[in-house]
């Protein structure tokens, strides 16, 4: 055993203050990670067990109207020769949702099924499914970002039910109200599931669902080249059957899906990056250090090399240490983060996604991650930097002619200067390399502070930039065009026309051709009453009398038909007659006539609307960061909403958030894909003329007449309204209206997910702050602590010396915290770009002269205290120092 082996504890306690700074340093870090990677790894199994476990639906698509059975049969076809496909009616209301006790300041809004029992099953963290009419299972985030809890009476569109069931469904684990949105909505947006009696009441209301279908595959194997490809075909088949499909997702690109597993993904890398990251620079402070430490015992190692000790046993020596203090903080760090950080870690997910219920997994290459690498990565930058070191001749270490950092001896400095200022500079030019790691482990350190602080105001400016993008307080989208304007017999038509549509279709066609018969009938009884009048014979009497018969037969079945639709309606055999008689004056057959909005808002409130059209494309990303949903508008010229925007003869207008995402040039053709058609359009971007909006902006405006061109739409139509003015529109054809107190929303959902990791951040920040500056600055004190003993020799007082040092890292750190701030915003943009480059929308990163300021008041408070140890350092250093023998 070499005899070295005993300096090995001397020097531990000597240097306690040191190692345990990077022990506590590696601890905290490893112990952060191994909880997050556990909690992310345990969560990422419940997910990957989902689609089969709960039946999650392979895509969906959804119609402006209800689909027909021929429609249906025409979806089932495109896929008969791919093993088949099953459909599923997964209908839906978006109702508003009201509190019957307590608090209900938030306008939520509630999207309920009827009890799934095929497909998109629900998990149950309380309570069961509903089963009575006034029963309700309603999302576990929801509920408790709401306060409400089993046995509470909640009212959606007006109807109350009882919650019977705390629950998350599968196609609903982020709840996104729009699959285009940019991030989860938990506040005022939740899922739940009442009974089949449950969701009739709803319709009872008056409003209409949201007919969407879900699909699965029979082929559970199928390529995803050949799911796209049946799912073009399943749309083309649709339009071609005359059925208005108004949206198709697949489950890759359902953000309600797959959202969270990509987030808990990529989190993860995020913080095991952040792992290794500190752990590079942990290495790089042993290096320091441990130069230091050579440095300091200079004239030893050069007189063990010369007394026979090899190279390889002094750096076994002096990596023992930093082995034993990794190998202890790495164990130490991953058994408090697999016991006490796993539980907050996992909260920070299961606040905002809604999971089945939660069951720790043991994950090895978690415990490799956080264990095995950082200790390698560690010992091995170490040993590098040892190697480097020791690779001096015995002389030169006898004579300490091992650094070659900083500025020579003999480095002359301008007579002008004050003794007192020359002696600094010279403190900071001798320690030129520990100040640039002083500089580096700074930057970095602030970077994570200001990261942390800046999250709240970048996702605030975001909001209110999304805020700014809803033109009007009114923005309606609609599943078809719908006329303001009519007059009152064309009102009244279209009202009769959509009465009619809430008959059962069976029924309504058996009228139809009970009527059709009839007045067949009629006409035959007419022909047989005139051919009896010119010839009155038997036989002519025989057939007026069997016409006579015939008729009287089909107007019973008429009238029989009739009672029906009347008793569907609620209404009289005449008030049915009626509406068939108004409905008969539209000629529905005219796809170019628009229906006439039933209820007139009053010439003032129409006169302020204003139509618009909206149509989604994709647009690749590239580099494998999938597709951009892009809304494209057709907006009237000199509109008086979208203001001071140059539209016509074909010129686009691109989103300022677009440009910044992408960096479109003057001049670029952007190519747009449309998945319903299967379609490519190009656009060119026309410099900054052709930019409108702030850089959440990622539409793509033109005119409302280029746009029909575009898409192939007859020149009148339109799907949407802005309005300052709340419109009173048919439910039938009201797709969503979007206001800005629904932009406002987001950013108190990011301010609700991002609290506890803010926290956890800025604390994380300070002690590496702290840690860094304490390590990197105590290596300037004890490299020159030798020349500190001869100032005390020379009379100086502890005061006076620690203004000569410590004032020189003082004016460093000061430097260092303000130099610094314009790379680490320009750093953070690059972050945030790459990071959100596969993500929809675009966040513009922006970070207030506070944060900057409060970064640099926190880097400096806390190096007031490491100086406050140095100082009480600087005290401890011995005269005898300097009357031992520097060669």
């Amino acid at each position: 055993m070499s005899p070295l082996i005993k300096r090995l504890p001397r020097e531990l306690v000597h240097n306690i203050g040191k190692y345990l700074g990077i022990f506590l340093l590696m601890a905290v870090s490893i112990a952060l990670t191994s909880g997050f990677l556990l909690a992310a790894h345990s969560i990422s199994v419940i997910i990957d067990d989902m689609p089969e476990t709960y039946v999650i639906e392979d895509g969906r698509f959804t119609t402006a109207f209800e689909a027909t059975d021929e429609q249906l049969d025409a979806v089932r076809d495109t896929a008969s020769d791919s093993g088949g496909i099953e459909l599923y009616k997964n209908y839906s209301f978006d109702a508003s949702f009201e509190k019957t006790q307590g608090d209900n300041a938030r306008n939520c809004t509630v999207r309920t099924f009827e009890h799934r029992t095929q497909v998109d099953l629900a998990a149950y963290a309380q309570g069961g499914e509903p089963q009575a009419a006034d029963e309700i299972a309603i999302d576990r985030v929801f509920a408790t970002n709401n306060d409400v809890s089993m046995g509470d009476t909640v009212a959606l569109n007006g109807v109350e039910f009882r919650v019977v069931g705390i629950m998350t469904l599968a196609d609903n684990q982020a709840l996104f109200q729009s699959n285009s949105d940019f991030t989860v909505n938990t506040l005022s947006f939740g899922v739940a599931e009442v009974s089949s009696e449950g969701f009739r009441a709803l319709e009872n209301t008056g409003f209409l669902p949201s007919y969407t279908y879900s699909y699965r595959f029979a082929d559970r194997d199928l390529s995803v080249a050949d799911r796209v490809d049946i799912e073009k075909d399943m749309v083309s088949a649709l339009s071609d059957a005359h059925a208005n499909v108004t949206d198709l997702t697949d489950v890759d690109s359902n953000q309600g899906i797959g959202y969270a597993k990509d987030d808990v993904s990529g989190d993860s890398a995020m913080w095991t990056t952040l792992l290794y990251i500190i752990i590079v620079i942990m290495a790089f402070v042993f290096v320091v250090l441990t130069s230091g430490t050579i440095e300091e015992e200079s004239a030893i190692i050069g007189t063990l090399l010369a007394s026979g000790y090899r190279r390889r046993e002094l750096v076994a020596h002096y990596l023992a240490l930093p082995c034993i203090v990794g190998i202890a903080a790495a164990a130490v760090g991953n058994v408090v983060g697999f016991t006490l950080m796993s539980e907050p870690m996992r909260n920070l997910y299961y606040g905002s996604y809604s999971l089945p219920p939660y069951c720790a997994t043991w994950s090895w290459g978690v415990f490799f991650q956080t264990t095995v690498v950082p200790v390698a990565v560690l010992v091995l930058v170490t040993l590098v930097g040892l190697l480097r070191k020791m690779g001096h001749t015995p002389l030169q270490f006898l004579r300490h002619e091992t650094s070659k950092g900083g500025v020579k001896r003999g480095f002359a400095l301008p007579e002008r200067l004050s003794f007192t200022a020359r002696f600094r500079l010279r403190v900071f030019l001798r320690n030129l390399g520990n100040f640039a790691t002083l500089f580096v482990g700074i930057g970095f350190a602030s970077l994570l502070l200001l990261f942390s602080l800046a999250i709240l105001p970048t996702m605030s400016h975001y909001a209110e930039n999304l805020h700014n993008t809803v033109v009007a307080q009114h923005q309606y989208s609609l599943k078809a065009p719908l006329e303001l304007e009519g007059t009152s017999d064309e009102r009244e038509a279209w009202k009769a026309a959509d009465t009619l549509q809430g008959v059962e279709g069976a029924r309504l066609s058996a009228l139809e051709n009970a009527a059709d018969d009839a007045q067949e009938k009629a006409d035959a009884l007419k022909v047989a009453a005139e051919t009896l009048q010119v010839e009155p014979t038997l036989e002519a009497m025989q057939k007026a009398q069997d016409a006579q018969n015939a008729f009287a037969k089909s107007q019973d079945a008429f009238n029989s038909e009739l009672d029906g639709v009347a008793a569907d309606l609620g209404a009289t055999r005449d008030d049915v007659v009626d509406m068939i008689d108004k409905v008969s004056d539209l000629n529905l057959d005219d796809e170019n006539v628009h229906p006439v909005n039933t209820v007139d808002n009053g010439a003032d409130t129409i006169a302020q609307a204003e139509k618009f059209a909206v149509y989604t494309l994709q647009y690749d990303r590239g580099e494998g960061n999938g597709e951009e949903t892009i809304a494209v508008y057709g907006v009237q010229e000199g509109s008086r909403y979208w203001t001071d925007m140059d539209l016509g003869s074909g010129k686009a207008v691109f989103g300022g958030g677009l440009v910044d995402k992408f960096g479109f040039k003057q001049g670029d053709a952007i190519e747009l894909y449309d998945k319903y058609e299967d379609k490519t359009h190009t656009l060119t971007f026309t410099g900054d003329e052709g930019t409108w909006g702030t850089k959440s902006t990622m539409n793509i405006y033109m005119s409302l007449d280029d746009f029909n061109a575009m898409f192939g739409n007859d020149a009148a139509y339109f799907n949407g309204y802005v309005s300052d003015e709340p419109l009173t529109l048919d439910s039938r054809y009201v797709a969503s209206d979007l206001t800005p107190s629904d932009m406002d929303a987001i950013g108190e959902q990011f301010t609700g997910m991002m609290d506890d990791m803010i926290g956890m951040l800025v604390g994380m920040s300070v002690f590496i702050f702290l840690v860094f500056m304490y390590l990197l600055t105590k290596s300037v004190i004890d490299h020159n602590a030798r020349s500190i003993s001869y100032m005390k020799v020379f009379g100086y007082r502890d005061r006076e010396v620690s203004k000569l040092y410590v004032r020189s890292i003082t004016w460093c750190v000061a430097a260092s915290l303000i130099v610094c701030q314009p790379l680490i915003i320009a750093s953070l943009t690059a972050i945030f770009k790459a990071m959100l480059l596969s993500y929809s929308g675009n966040i513009e990163i922006y970070v207030p002269l506070a944060c900057i300021l409060e970064v640099i008041a926190t880097g400096f408070a806390t190096y007031l205290v490491v100086a406050l140890l140095h100082v009480r350092h600087i005290k401890k250093v011995p005269l005898a120092l300097a009357l031992k023998n520097a060669e």
